[in-house]
């Protein structure tokens, strides 16, 4: 009986070959198998194709996590895909070739990961993810893989509330290939969120409709016509700060195009948060692009000092972003991680003659995107406050103190005719609506909100 299963063994193994050989001539033409390509040091570059269709244009995997966020108003069972595929940085395929993903659960790769993000994990559980494809196919001749792996993620009952958890995913080198070391692993960050951590809705930035028919001085300058601001006047408390965090969430839908910096009312600006007088005096203000600096990066300015945040936004994503002074130190963060820091000291002053949202110096450099959950505190909030409150702040009747406004960007406020979003802080900073340029319109602007989101962060 013993030779007979080792017999039997044998005639299995050599089926399995034999399937596993025709297989590579099915997949790949009679004289093509699966086997790497005999040549030396080419250069893989793996690539997160989660949010683009062709591979040629993805971004490079990065020691940066890719977020796969659940809400407590999801439902158990609701799903997210990852998809991740290869390409070649220089040169070609000169014959078929295949890379596989593999899931790393070693006790190092949460070490390195807690280095890097700056929060501790545990590995995903099973039951939270799949590999719907594993597999990279690149076919002869070609640069770019013909295929994206999918992950899928699932909003699964194994996730414990507010927990992170982590899904490390390596892609496999064969013989005559190689990676960079920050290029071969894509970390997943994983979370079920409950608590009243909700967003509601974003206020919509973007050109009103209705009638064109000015702007101020009676031309079309760029993508700034006709969008919307918002402005208070109450400014109590926003200067001589000591300590202050300033954030939100953004969501940019077009950058200025480089050639605006060419007209020197535009500069390739778009404005965040702050106030910028005539002239040179600038008491803060957060803004994308300037003469010096990207369009799609940010200008921290802060009594005249710039500072440029050495990171490049994209457009049409979801971020959180938040300023933080303990009288010291600034920071500066992106998704709840540390981006800049610089020595500083002395109080702060956030507002001039008004804080606006979205408007600085003129009409030309407005933000064309959508905006919720701006605060000010008058404390400098930590790396696990930022994470924990991102879309609502928890626990507000708690936290009203600290607060010096709180536009939630959900929905107009009562009884303004729809011209107001209310300050829920208490202190009465309410934003009013305004419309870049078009002095000679007679649509009035109001509030425009997009209940329709999903952010991902």
């Amino acid at each position: 009986m013993k030779r007979l299963s080792i017999i039997s063994f044998l005639i299995l193994l050599l089926f399995q070959t034999a399937c596993r050989e025709e297989f590579g001539k099915t997949l790949f033409g009679p004289d093509k198998t699966v086997a790497p390509e005999e040549m030396t040091d080419k250069e893989l570059v793996f690539v997160n194709t989660t949010e683009v269709s062709d591979i040629s244009s993805a971004g490079e995997i990065t020691v940066d996590p890719v977020d796969v966020i659940f809400s407590s108003a999801q439902p158990i069972g609701q799903t997210k895909d990852v998809t991740v595929s290869a390409k070649l940085k220089d040169g070609k395929m000169s014959m078929d070739n295949v890379f596989y993903l593999n899931v790393l659960e070693e006790e190092t790769i949460l070490s390195t990961f807690k280095d890097n993000a700056g929060y501790g994990v545990d590995f995903l559980p099973e039951t939270a993810y799949k590999l719907v494809n594993d597999m990279v196919v690149f076919e002869k001749d070609g640069k770019n893989a013909v295929n994206s792996c999918s992950i899928r993620i699932t909003n699964s009952q194994s996730l414990q509330i507010n927990k992170d958890y982590l899904l490390a995913i390596q892609l496999e080198t064969v013989p005559g290939f190689n990676i960079e070391e920050t290029n071969k692993i894509v970390f997943i960050h994983v979370k079920r969120k409950g608590g009243s951590g909700e967003m509601e809705g974003a206020a919509d930035f973007r050109p009103m409709s209705g009638d064109d028919k000015l702007d101020a001085d009676g031309v079309d300058k760029g993508i700034n016509r006709n969008n919307l601001y918002y402005e208070t006047d109450e400014i109590d408390g926003l200067n001589s700060l000591s300590a202050c965090t300033i954030e939100g969430l953004i969501y940019v839908d077009s950058f200025k195009d480089e050639s605006e910096r060419q007209d020197g009312t535009l500069g390739g600006i778009s404005t965040l948060w702050g106030y910028e007088e005539f002239g040179d005096k600038v008491n803060f203000l957060l803004r994308f692009g300037d003469a010096s600096v990207s369009t799609n990066m940010l200008q921290l300015v802060v009594n005249d000092n710039k500072y440029i945040i050495n990171y490049k936004f994209k457009e049409k994503k979801w971020y959180h972003i938040a300023m933080t002074y303990d009288g010291t130190e600034i920071k500066f963060y992106i998704d709840y991680r540390e981006r800049f820091s610089t020595n500083y000291s002395g109080n702060i002053s956030l507002a001039g003659n008004s804080f606006n949202l979205g408007q600085s110096f003129n009409q030309w450099r407005g933000f064309n995107g959508k905006m919720s959950e701006v605060r000010i505190w008058n404390v400098s909030r930590t790396m696990k406050e930022l994470k924990d409150n991102a879309l609502d702040v928890i626990s507000l009747d708690e936290e009203k103190s600290k607060l010096l406004a709180y536009w939630k960007m959900n929905k107009a406020m009562i009884g303004s005719d729809n011209k107001m979003i209310e300050d829920i802080s208490g202190n009465n900073c309410h934003i009013t609506v305004k419309r870049q340029g078009a002095s000679g319109s007679s649509v009035e602007p109001v509030v425009v909100i997009d209940n329709d989101i999903d952010i991902n962060i």
